[in-house]
């Protein structure tokens, strides 16, 4: 790695320092963009590997459309009891 020293207040950096610098954000663009367009490309490869696996799968269940009877829970009206248990403080 390359370390760029500071000129100073009042020199300017030099133009070959200037041309490196952008050189190496070019690079550490690329490479990013490298790594990160391989992981999006393995990615999209395994997806349609699972994808296909899953079309080719044996032994599958058929799809139904049936409705399901979910259990319901009815509303019981219990009759008002009396007072007796309530403690009055």
């Amino acid at each position: 790695m390359f370390f760029f020293q500071y000129p100073g207040p009042n020199q300017k950096i030099p133009l070959a320092n200037k041309v490196t610098m952008v050189i190496w954000i070019l690079v550490g663009l690329g490479i990013l963009s490298f790594f990160a367009f391989s992981i999006f490309i393995i990615a999209v490869l395994a997806g349609i590997i699972i994808f296909t696996a899953n079309l080719f799968q044996k032994n599958r269940p058929p799809l139904s459309n049936e409705a399901h009877d979910f259990p319901t829970q009815h509303y019981k009206h219990k009759p008002k009891q009396s007072d007796d248990d309530i403690i009055d403080i």
